[in-house]
Order: structure tokens, then sequence, then C-alpha cells
């Protein structure tokens, strides 16, 4: 065999490996997104006193929307809570939902999740349990926020 030949034949190989690689790469990607749209989970809202009131959330009626937003808009529509937000560079930022009523300048409604890949890890997350259920603040505004499968999202006042 001559060297051009062996040359075509080994650039061949390569090629062929490296498209199988992109391919089962692709796959194993989508394998791990959350396309799970069976199941509930669950949005707690935790006033300054008092009881926190817990609402299970269908994760059909989200349509395919399986983020922070479309969760409270759930709360809205199904179960009469009021919110009002404001939109910014980064998303919508949450004044007050429910019974989450910051009434003091130095607070701010503050937002906890169990979802791994969402949780903060700068030095200003906080970590919390929740009924046995690790939560910390969420690294994304409600509007980046995923929601999955028995997923907790905690929403209370916070202060600094």
């Amino acid at each position: 065999m001559n060297k051009k030949r062996l040359l075509a034949i080994v650039l061949t190989f390569a090629l062929v490996l490296s498209l199988v690689f992109a391919f089962a790469a692709c796959t194993t990607e989508k394998e791990n997104q959350n396309t799970d749209t069976e199941g509930t989970f669950k949005v707690v809202l935790v006033p300054k006193q008092g009881e926190a009131q817990e609402y299970t959330v269908d994760i059909s009626l989200l349509d395919g929307q399986l983020n922070g937003e479309a969760a409270v808009m759930q709360l809205v529509g199904n179960h009469g809570v009021s919110i009002t937000w404001e939109e910014s560079s980064y998303g919508k930022y949450i004044n007050s939902i429910g019974c989450v009523q910051p009434t003091e300048a130095n607070e701010f409604v503050q937002v906890f999740t169990s979802v791994e890949k969402d949780k903060g890890v700068d030095a200003y997350a906080v970590t919390i349990d929740y009924k046995g259920t690790s939560l910390t603040t969420s690294r994304f505004g409600i509007t980046g926020m995923s929601v999955e499968k028995d997923c907790i999202i905690l929403i209370r006042v916070g202060s600094y």
C-alpha cells in the first residue's frame, strides 16, 4: 500500500469516528434535557409571619414551558394568587407574590429551588431545609429557573 492510500484510509476512519462521537454527544445531551411533562412539583409561599402556603402544580399544565415564570403563572391562574413584578435586564423581578409581601426598605423577594443545576453557587447563596429537602437560593431569576418533577420552589421575604 502506498502512503497516499494509507493516509486516505486513516483520514476516512478519523472522519467516521468523529461523526459517530458527534452523534452520540448530541443524543446524550438531548437525553439529559428535562422533557418530563408528567408529574407534579411544589411552590411554597412563606409569609413573614404565619404558616407557609404550599401549592402543588401539575407539570402538564405548563404546556412545555418548564420554567419558574410558568410555575408562578399557574398559581395566579389556577389558585388566585396575586403577583407584582417588573422587567429588568436580568428578566422579571418579583416584587410580591401572594402572602410574600416585603414591607421594609431592606426586604426583597427571595427564591429558593431544589433543582440542582439552578442552585446558586456564589458567596451570597443561602441554603435552607424545607421538610427534609435542601433548597438553595436560585442563581437565576424566576424566568430562567427550571421546573422538574418533584422539585420545590420556595419563595419568601429576604433582607439585607
